[in-house]
């Protein structure tokens, strides 16, 4: 991933669908408007990354740590498939 990823700089989006990113560390990633649909993200950690707008529509999130994940709503998580180890950020754990 870029330094322009991975610090937020940049006008791109990412397309990441169907992608096999198990462990993968995005923390602080820049995902803003990133397709992850149907992904495999289980154990992937998200701590920080922006999700503004990112589709995680079938994203498998088993497991995965989206400690302070900034712009990352109900609605997505919603959509994606989460388990009891999935660690939410606080304004949207239970």
């Amino acid at each position: 991933m870029t330094q322009a990823a991975r610090h937020g700089k940049g006008q791109f989006k990412i397309d990441l669908a169907g992608a096999f990113i198990r462990r993968t560390d995005l923390s602080n990633a820049n995902l803003e408007g990133a397709d992850l649909s149907r992904a495999d993200c289980a154990n992937a950690i998200f701590r920080g990354a922006n999700m503004k707008d990112a589709v995680l529509d079938g994203t498998v999130l088993k497991g995965a740590d989206l400690t302070g994940a900034r712009n990352l709503t109900k609605a997505q998580i919603a959509r994606a498939i989460v388990d009891e180890r999935t660690i939410l950020p606080s304004d949207l754990a239970d």
